[in-house]
């Protein structure tokens, strides 16, 4: 494959969906691009605004929380995964809106109260903080949202 060619399908790569620079890099690779090739055509991409850390962390900050719901440890550890940067990774989570946090970990732990069952609160209690802090949320913060949902009802 050609550079060019490489060059046409990384950009129609990445105006279909929002992509990082490692994801693209391994495309790329897959293509069978010497290695000056993938470099030549990622720099163009970025030129070019096709790949852009900021936005894309951005982006994968919002989706995870909205659609998957994971907590900020967990989208911490993703952005690790595809390598962005720390300093852009901070900012993009530092951009999530604490309310709208807090409301996505009270769902989360509503739901999993509704679904687990165990002999004692206290058992049920540590089920679903085991849970919902898998899915990358803070133990204070679970802990907290937990105290407030099993008080008895009056």
């Amino acid at each position: 494959m050609t550079e060019k060619e490489g060059l046409t399908r990384a950009e129609a790569y990445c105006a279909a969906a929002e992509h990082c620079r490692f994801e693209v890099r391994g495309k790329l690779e897959r293509m069978e691009l010497e290695p000056d090739q993938v470099y030549a055509i990622l720099e163009k991409l970025e030129k070019d605004g096709y790949i852009d850390e900021n936005r894309y962390a951005r982006a994968f900050v919002n989706d995870k929380l909205r659609f998957t719901k994971w907590g900020r440890m967990k989208i911490a550890a993703a952005l690790r995964e595809k390598r962005i940067p720390d300093s852009v990774a901070a900012a993009a989570l530092d951009a999530i809106d604490e309310c709208e946090y807090m409301d996505v970990l009270r769902d989360v732990v509503r739901s999993k109260l509704r679904s687990v069952s165990a002999g004692t609160d206290s058992e049920r209690r540590m089920k679903v903080m085991r849970s919902v802090c898998s899915r990358g949320f803070e133990m204070p913060l679970v802990s907290g949202i937990l105290k407030i949902d099993l008080q008895p009802e009056d």
